[in-house]
């Protein structure tokens, strides 16, 4: 029985791939076809059991000589690495997911956090990973903004963060209560990291991750280790090129990896063919809804998207960056503009790549 539907089902995946062909042709097309974008964008896309395919697109003044395996500054798609990272710890029992803030956050951080109204005896590592916690959000403030447009992103820590967010917000809901995005909180996970490993950041995410058994060769954390010679994109953000500004403005958990879009690409679709945990459960927490705010987009470092009945998971950045896995087409995108205004135009680039091979997408020729 197996011999005679094997021919069938090769003939029926080569029409697939046609299909995937094809529509990935349209998107490109489609694309180049739109208005100019401001600047290039760079786009990786990885069809399942492939290799990435990386292209630079060209913006209105050409492609600014970028190669494609520049860096970009991810800004919170970093999110789901260190998600990822809490989520390796716990499956080996080096922490607990309900422990709540009292048991292990700092003293001072504590007394201030709970000054300001925070029940840290209720928040759990759970609803930092969430955004659940009821924590405001300090790099959504005016005030942040105004810092880092002024101070060009220097002078920030740790304890500036934690002080500015009590100094400047308010809780915005009970633990648990509703979804509220918040860089503090991964800011609060990025030191739990530390203080469970004994080893600053950026190595702990890099060897809990095994960074380089997964070939990612382009993926370093800014500030903390060398670049070693690999570019990185000039970003620009509101008419200003931010290639410059000082990376201790988002460094400590809530940003701070750069990545080229072909190592983005990499790490999202290995994580999601379940080569960075030890337990496919693990993965399945990782994604799940339950328990969480019925309205909540986010998971445990990821977003959900949907988009034309095509669901989708990932994590987006503020310079503008996108990583996306389309679970029907078993397809990763990940790519970055170079100004941050050409946002739109990759999302809905990602989107239709996502979209192809996949039920609601690509259909049969």
């Amino acid at each position: 029985m197996r011999s005679a539907w094997w021919p069938l089902a090769l003939l029926l995946s080569s029409a697939q791939a046609v299909s995937a062909d094809r529509c990935t042709r349209e998107a490109f097309a489609a694309h180049a076809a739109d208005t100019p974008t401001l600047a290039p964008l760079v786009i990786s896309l990885r069809a399942a059991g492939t290799a990435p395919e990386t292209r630079v697109l060209p913006g209105g003044q050409g492609d600014d000589g970028l190669s494609g395996d520049e860096g970009f500054r991810t800004a919170s798609i970093t999110k789901t690495y260190v998600a990822a990272t809490v989520l390796r710890l716990s499956e080996a029992g080096d922490l607990d997911l309900d422990a709540p803030l009292s048991d292990w956050l700092r003293d001072d951080w504590r007394t201030l956090l709970a000054d300001d109204g925070y029940d840290v005896a209720r928040i759990t590592v759970r609803h930092l990973l969430s955004h659940t916690a009821g924590f405001a959000d300090h790099a959504q403030t005016p005030e942040f903004l105004d810092d880092i447009r002024t101070h060009r992103g220097a002078g920030w820590s740790r304890e500036r963060v934690v002080g500015r967010l009590v100094a400047w917000t308010d809780p915005v809901a009970a633990p648990g209560e509703r979804y509220a995005y918040s860089d503090t909180g991964y800011v609060l996970l990025g030191a739990l990291i530390e203080q469970v490993t004994g080893r600053p950041l950026a190595e702990a995410v890099r060897t809990q991750l095994d960074f380089e058994g997964l070939g990612l060769t382009r993926t370093w954390w800014e500030g903390e280790e060398s670049p070693a010679g690999r570019a990185r994109v000039r970003q620009v953000y509101e008419g200003i090129d931010t290639h410059d500004w000082d990376p201790s403005m988002d460094r400590f958990g809530g940003g701070g990896l750069v990545a080229s879009a072909r190592d983005m690409a990499v790490f999202f679709a290995a994580l999601f063919e379940g080569r960075v945990f030890e337990r496919a459960e693990t993965l399945a927490l990782m994604r799940s809804a339950q328990g969480l705010p019925t309205d909540s987009p986010y998971r445990l470092g990821l977003l959900d998207y949907r988009d034309n009945g095509v669901p989708a998971e990932g994590h987006s950045g503020f310079w503008g960056t996108l990583a996306l896995h389309a679970p029907a087409s078993g397809r990763t995108i990940a790519g970055g503009v170079v100004d941050r205004t050409d946002m739109p135009r990759l999302r809905t680039l990602v989107h239709a790549l996502a979209r192809c091979d996949s039920p609601a997408g690509a259909g049969a020729d």
